[in-house]
């Protein structure tokens, strides 16, 4: 089968590292900014550090849309779509295009031609209102073409401003190298995205997941007490926390850190007051690391966390960092290590 997936922009290294990992045997086909597409020799229903992951139809190089219609058009669509549909096929459907991301305009005849094989491959009709399935044609700016599938979506949670999606939270904690007998700390939970997605992910000894603001903190242990939390709830610690003041935590008690600090953007923090927290939390975060620790950090593109770690002089070295793009804004993300 070959897939195509999304993610945020910045992340490919660390995907192809990811689908190695978890994909028989992949070969890449193609990748960018933010898509990565490869064959695997295992169906993959799901990817959990993916935002999607799609059955990739058809795929080339296009100078135009017109080329990319053709491309498609000319695909054994049949073998393609069978094998991801099962047989017998009877679905409506609906084709949409893509131009650099944003829809794009299509071209009559060869839309309809498409329309045509499509029908007589799903034993359905084209249905823009009600389809059992949408087919998308995307045109990159780097000319990359892809013809994608994609079942209809039902109807998705939305997330409170600044809350990261679980796929984000697992690219983060992939980078922190997790282990089973992590004791872990989200100092910044925010509505706990973090630290929920490091319990999903696995054996570990202890989560603990602080904010400073009470009304957070309750609202995350009225989540722990849902029924799919009972078993690992007794492991997971809610704590009011002032990250920038973690006396109450024994120097090197955490062998994982992994959150998302203020960027300023909902808290309305001025350029110092950002400073001083961000210094003042590095502090608490040197001495409460244990030395074989890691600390994956998601900040601003503005906060210039490894000038703040040597200002203090913190016994800290930024193993690595990648610029990404999180809701459409420019961020960093630092992986630190004990010196």
């Amino acid at each position: 089968m070959e897939y195509l997936g999304t993610f945020p922009a910045g992340f490919t290294d660390l995907v192809k590292r990811l689908i190695v990992r978890d994909a028989v045997s992949p070969h890449f086909l193609f990748s960018d900014e933010s898509s990565i597409a490869f064959r695997s020799e295992r169906v993959l229903p799901k990817l959990a550090y993916l935002k999607n992951l799609y059955p990739l139809i058809a795929w080339g190089k296009a100078e135009n849309l017109t080329a990319a219609y053709q491309l498609v058009v000319e695909k054994p669509l049949r073998q393609k779509l069978t094998p991801m549909l099962g047989s017998p096929l009877r679905y409506n459907f609906v084709i949409r295009v893509f131009l650099e991301g944003r829809p794009g305009p299509i071209i009559r005849d060869l839309h309809l031609r498409l329309e045509q094989q499509l029908a007589q491959v799903l034993g359905g009709r084209p249905d823009s209102e009600r389809p059992d399935i949408e087919l998308q044609l995307h045109l990159r700016k780097n000319h990359q073409c892809y013809f994608i599938l994609q079942k209809t979506k039902g109807l998705t949670t939305e997330l409170p401003p600044g809350t990261l999606p679980p796929y984000l939270c697992r690219l983060l904690l992939e980078l922190s190298e997790l282990q089973r007998d992590d004791i872990f700390l989200d100092p910044f939970m925010g509505s706990g995205a973090i630290p929920l997605e490091r319990a999903r992910m696995g054996p570990y000894h202890m989560i603990f997941a602080g904010d400073i603001n009470p009304e957070k903190v309750e609202r995350f242990k009225a989540v722990l007490k849902d029924k799919p939390w009972e078993k690992r709830r007794k492991t997971i610690f809610p704590k009011v926390l002032d990250a920038t003041h973690l006396e109450k935590f024994e120097d090197g008690f955490f062998t994982r850190l992994v959150s998302d600090p203020p960027w300023g953007l909902y808290d309305a923090l001025g350029p110092e007051e950002l400073r001083a927290l961000y210094i003042n939390f590095l502090r608490e975060a040197s001495r409460v690391l244990a030395k074989t620790g890691k600390m994956v950090l998601l900040v601003g593109a503005d906060v210039p966390l490894a000038d703040l770690c040597r200002e203090a002089k913190l016994s800290l070295s930024v193993a690595d960092f990648m610029p990404v793009l999180v809701s459409g804004q420019k961020a960093l993300v630092y992986v630190i290590i004990p010196e």
